[in-house]
């Protein structure tokens, strides 16, 4: 009997340090505070099948009113990752004391049509008016800025006026009340637009076409006691990336975002194709966003050298490369 209790006593002091060591290889729960202009479709695909929870990911995500408040939130640390456009990384890394660098490409392809007014018939119809834009030295403004330069039209000789109206569903609301005739307005508040009659002049590509869609950024003092959070998120967002990139996934994708977004068949179409394939980071076309940052006379607080600006090694990371 005796001996009996001492193999017992024997064998459960070899299980403590084994169910030790398999609860220190459970990843803890980590929470990442996620702040976007509108949620993607990797996004998406990552929540519903679970990508996120199965890398012990804990996300919540909030949708900003505006790039500033976006801005201003990661630099102070209300939000850990964000989403939007890189000039925005641009103008605001060092501003206000963090760096903040872009670490993954969320959409590949991106169209930035400009609306207006139904009774605006062509370019020099806007002179004199007041343009919405997000906040006026930033990301689409200068998209914006840059293409009525080529028509005519220079905001440096007073021939129209930018007001910072807000993210895209602000700018078309101040558009819809008359407060102001034109705007940049992305999916699926362009369809919107041209549903009440507003008229599309144009979009970027006519003089950016290399211009890149949105970037995922971090403030990197957050990273350097977080990285582990930060490339768990990027495995599980990339997994949502090949999910809905599989043409296999194809039609139960689209259904899904449509669904999850509240976006008609073919607002949640554009939200799958021009998610980006890979989720890399495109240097040459963050370097056009710099350019035309300088360009404008912008300085930039950390710099003109791009390197600055961004850090591939979290999502080679988490891409395993």
């Amino acid at each position: 009997m005796e001996t009996k209790v001492l193999s017992l006593l024997t064998i459960a002091s070899l299980m403590v340090p084994l169910a030790g060591a398999v609860m220190a290889q459970q990843k803890e729960p980590g929470k990442i505070e996620l702040n976007v202009f509108r949620i993607d479709a990797a996004m998406v695909a990552a929540r519903a099948r679970r990508f996120f929870a199965n890398e012990g990911i804990d996300v919540k995500i909030t949708t900003t009113p505006s790039s500033t408040d976006q801005m201003r939130g990661v630099s102070k640390g209300l939000y850990n990752l964000i989403t939007g456009s890189f000039d925005n990384v641009l103008a605001w890394s060092g501003k206000e004391g963090a760096e903040i660098v872009a670490v993954a490409q969320g959409s590949e392809s991106i169209v930035l049509p400009v609306l207006v007014r139904p009774e605006i018939k062509n370019w020099s119809d806007l002179k004199g008016k007041k343009l919405a834009a997000d906040a006026v030295d930033t990301a689409y403004a200068l998209v914006l800025r840059r293409i009525l330069l080529a028509h005519g039209l220079d905001l440096e000789r007073g021939d129209y006026e930018l007001v910072a109206a807000g993210a895209t569903d602000k700018r078309l609301e101040s558009m819809m009340r008359g407060e102001t005739f034109a705007g940049i307005l992305g999916t699926p508040f362009d369809a919107k637009a041209e549903a009440a009659g507003f008229k599309r002049l144009t979009d970027h590509r006519e003089l950016l076409p290399d211009y890149p869609g949105r970037v995922l950024a971090v403030n990197r003092a957050w990273t350097q006691s977080h990285r582990e959070d930060l490339v768990r998120f990027l495995r599980a967002w990339l997994a949502g990336v090949r999910w809905v990139k599989n043409p296999a996934n194809r039609e139960e994708a689209l259904k899904l975002v449509a669904e999850e977004l509240k976006l008609n068949r073919q607002a949640a179409t554009e939200s799958v194709d021009e998610l980006s394939p890979t989720g890399s980071l495109n240097l040459a076309g963050l370097q056009n966003v710099l350019d035309l940052r300088v360009q404008f006379g912008f300085k930039l607080p950390l710099g003109n050298s791009l390197e600055r600006y961004y850090d591939t090694s979290y999502y080679k990371e988490a891409a395993g490369k």
